[in-house]
């Protein structure tokens, strides 16, 4: 008979927690300013060993901001008085990001008579979160009891929308609705070529395409199959199967419908130089309660009657009290790190708001250049928004994300090439960003200006004559 050995082995798992005062940290790290000061007012409910110190008792909603200054070689002076008056906090990065159905209704609208405006609305909402249609014509016309060509009618016109391929109901539809856009904008005849044979292929022979059958569709269309590799090359460059997926990837920007609050303020300080303001709740704005403080004392002094009771409750809050002070210290003092570096690395972006003068930067290099770990760096520039001297809001992701240095100079070239009445393509913006050093795709300026709230040049003429 054989022995069976049965033996057991003990695992010790050692993890590394986070103290309660490191949780708070990182959480109040990730708080922008309007946040911040909720937390603090919650903080003063709850805890009645935390309290105002006599100089900031006023300080909701106003409060005095810590302040730093960069000089060019000049001494210190006063900050630009007349900031305020120059500020146009109105900016277009300021504004909300656009929802995706939004943007597509109030296109709809204006192209519509008002009798058919219910249709578009149901329509418009039919949207997927692909910008697909999901709805069957029929159903929409019992719905409204009307005729199939009523409501053929106002899809037609909401398939004109931006962004190319909105409302389509196949992948076939999606790509042959941006070939016919790409087809009407482009006036280069280097670009009208390609995309006029590649709509031939999706509409007369999709389904040897799909099925990567090119030798078919090369001699069903009477072409040689390095020109069909060329379609395919141009959509999967060019086009794209989701046309609303660039709005689905505006999580970077704030999500109220207000414009934000700025957590920093720059503002210009002669002769040449620049002024940093840290808003928000700072340490000295609040301490710990004297009384309390007195009574802790005691209490560790073994000079207190107090019972049990109190003297646990005068523990819990004191030390949650210095818990609250000790982050909000570090809180600042990281920021102000932070800060530090950005202007310095970034000083003629903030001098001129030119995004021009942007210049690469990874959070990592950031961290690096602080002295900050890579998590502590990515939650304090999480959420937050920084006001340039012109008036400009921008959030700090600015300096991470290269999609915001392009929306920036998409906005900049718009502006100064469509006083005359000509409306930028998308590709004659990809090709000016090339002239630029900046190259992209077609594809992606469109991206960028869909996440960026950037309308297309058929959609800002039409704007501009509306009023």
């Amino acid at each position: 008979m054989s022995q069976v050995r049965v033996g057991a082995k003990a695992q010790v798992k050692v993890g590394v927690q986070a103290s309660p005062g490191l949780k708070l940290l990182a959480h109040m790290l990730e708080l922008d300013i309007e946040k911040l000061e909720q937390l603090l007012a919650q903080e003063l409910e709850e805890n009645p060993a935390l309290e105002l110190t006599e100089d900031a008792k006023s300080f909701l909603p106003s409060h005095q901001p810590v302040s730093i200054s960069f000089e060019a070689s000049e001494p210190e002076e006063e900050v630009e008085e007349s900031f305020e008056e120059m500020a146009d906090t109105d900016s277009w990065l300021a504004a909300p990001p656009l929802e995706f159905k939004e943007h597509v209704r109030e296109q709809l609208m204006l192209s519509l008579p008002c009798e058919l405006h219910p249709i578009a609305e149901y329509l418009a909402e039919s949207l997927d979160e692909r910008g697909y249609l999901n709805t069957d014509i029929e159903e929409v016309a019992l719905q409204f009891n009307c005729s199939p060509e009523v409501v053929e009618q106002v899809l037609h016109q909401l398939q004109q929308c931006d962004p190319p391929g909105v409302g389509a109901r196949t992948l076939q539809e999606c790509l042959l609705l941006q070939l016919e856009a790409l087809t009407r904008e482009s006036g280069n005849r280097e670009w009208s070529d390609l995309p006029q044979i590649t709509y031939r292929i999706v509409k007369h022979a999709w389904d040897d395409f799909a099925h990567a059958r090119f030798d078919r569709v090369a001699r069903r269309l009477k072409l040689d199959e390095a020109t069909v590799q060329d379609a395919l090359q141009f959509i999967r460059r060019e086009l794209t199967p989701y046309p609303a997926a660039g709005f689905h990837e505006s999580h970077l920007f704030i999500q109220e419908n207000s414009a934000p609050e700025p957590d920093i303020i720059i503002r210009y300080k002669k002769p040449a130089g620049l002024a940093v303001e840290l808003r928000g709740p700072s340490p000295d704005m609040v301490r710990l309660s004297p009384s309390y403080a007195e009574q802790y004392l005691m209490v560790r002094q073994q000079r207190s009657h107090a019972t049990r009771e109190e003297r646990e409750h005068i523990f819990q809050y004191v030390s949650r009290a210095r818990m609250f002070l000790q982050a909000l210290q570090q809180r600042q003092q990281t920021l102000k790190r932070i800060v530090e570096v950005l202007v310095q690395r970034q000083f003629p972006f903030l001098f001129t708001g030119d995004p021009r003068f942007l210049q690469p930067m990874t959070r990592a290099e950031l961290a690096e250049a602080t002295g900050l770990h890579r998590s502590t760096v990515g939650r304090a520039v999480r959420n937050k928004w920084l006001q340039l001297p012109c008036g400009t809001l921008v959030p700090l992701d600015i300096f991470f994300d290269a999609s915001y240095r392009v929306a920036l100079l998409i906005q900049q070239l718009i502006e100064e090439h469509e006083g005359s009445g000509h409306y930028l393509t998308d590709a004659e913006i990809a090709q000016k960003l090339a002239e630029m050093g900046i190259h992209i795709a077609r594809r992606t300026v469109s991206k960028y200006r869909n996440r960026h709230r950037i309308l297309s040049s058929r959609w800002r003429e039409r704007a501009r004559l509306i009023g």
